[in-house]
């Protein structure tokens, strides 16, 4: 499993940033980056601190797919026609990025594998940060020295990240929107933080995700990463799950520390056990379930399911 993750990491890297965003695909207008949502915990409205960007994207066979079948039309949308498989091969992401002014060092939390709290493990429990020091910026990523210490903190170059410039006034205004820096500028960067990876192989898909790490060598995320794998995209983790339950039958943990960490019990979910429960008539994708949701589960029965993808469900509206 984690060797066919790394495997479709490095088979997208040199395309993935010309694929579309989710957003172009059904039609709409392109936000580029858009925050992420706020939620309830208990009688507290929890919001996300870090300035954290995403964006949810199709590779050409998924975009293909939801416009050949009108997915986005309001026939579909209002659960009128069935929504049809993706056809294998299929792809979409989700990226996560964090903006760097170009002038000064900018400091970013780590997660270590903090211990869950009650309520989640949001960005602003982290117990450590690092700095990013944009000053070894390049046109073409490499793979930095990343130990440099400076009073006990880390200052990683810029090129250990896989990162970009905000180059046009709609990139620059879509994130000063969405990380509420109003100080950003054109020349800035953005670095990937984070991605999931879903592929349509097998009926429930394949889920991988990775994020960034300033010791992307050492526990079990980097566990078979391959030597063949080039520059900054060394640099991160990787998890990975064909299933929802691990062969003994108890549910298998697989997620994302930037994603998945700030919601309750989000340390111990599993990408395919939310996606299951994706379907037009959901108004969000929490609460985190540990059990798999059953096909023929009555939750279902009000609602059109979406072959697991969410930005469906959600967003193509």
């Amino acid at each position: 499993m984690r060797a066919h993750a790394w495997g479709l990491w490095q088979r997208i890297l040199p395309v993935w940033e010309r694929w579309q965003r989710s957003d172009a695909v059904f039609g709409a207008t392109d936000r580029i980056f858009r925050e992420l949502q706020a939620f309830k915990v208990k009688d507290r409205l929890e919001v996300e601190t870090a300035p954290l960007m995403f964006a949810v994207i199709f590779d050409p066979i998924a975009a293909k797919h939801v416009q050949d079948h009108h997915l986005a039309s309001t026939e579909a949308l209002r659960g009128l026609v069935a929504i049809p498989d993706f056809p294998r091969g299929a792809i979409t992401l989700k990226s996560v990025w964090f903006p760097v002014h170009r002038d000064r060092l900018t400091p970013l939390p780590i997660w270590d594998g903090d211990p869950a709290i009650d309520d989640g493990n949001p960005t602003r429990t982290w117990r450590r940060q690092i700095v990013i020091d944009p000053g070894g910026a390049h046109d073409e990523p490499t793979s930095g020295a990343i130990d440099e210490l400076v009073d006990g903190i880390h200052r990683v170059p810029i090129d250990a990240f896989i990162h970009r410039s905000l180059t046009t006034p709609d990139e620059v205004a879509a994130a000063r929107r969405v990380s509420h820096d109003p100080t950003l500028a054109i020349g800035d960067q953005v670095v990937l933080l984070a991605m999931h990876i879903s592929t349509k192989e097998i009926p429930d898909w394949v889920w991988a995700t990775l994020w960034w790490h300033d010791l992307p060598d050492d526990g079990p995320y980097a566990n078979g990463r391959p030597a063949t794998l080039a520059g900054a995209a060394r640099n991160y983790l990787m998890d990975v799950t064909f299933s929802a339950t691990d062969p003994k039958g108890a549910p298998r943990a697989v997620m994302n520390p930037w994603l998945e960490a700030r919601f309750p019990s989000g340390v111990v979910s599993n990408c395919l056990t939310c996606h299951r429960r994706a379907a037009l008539g959901t108004l969000e994708y929490l609460p985190v379930t540990r059990e798999d949701t059953r096909v023929d589960d009555p939750y279902f029965d009000d609602k059109t399911q979406t072959d697991m993808v969410w930005s469906l469900a959600l967003e193509a509206r």
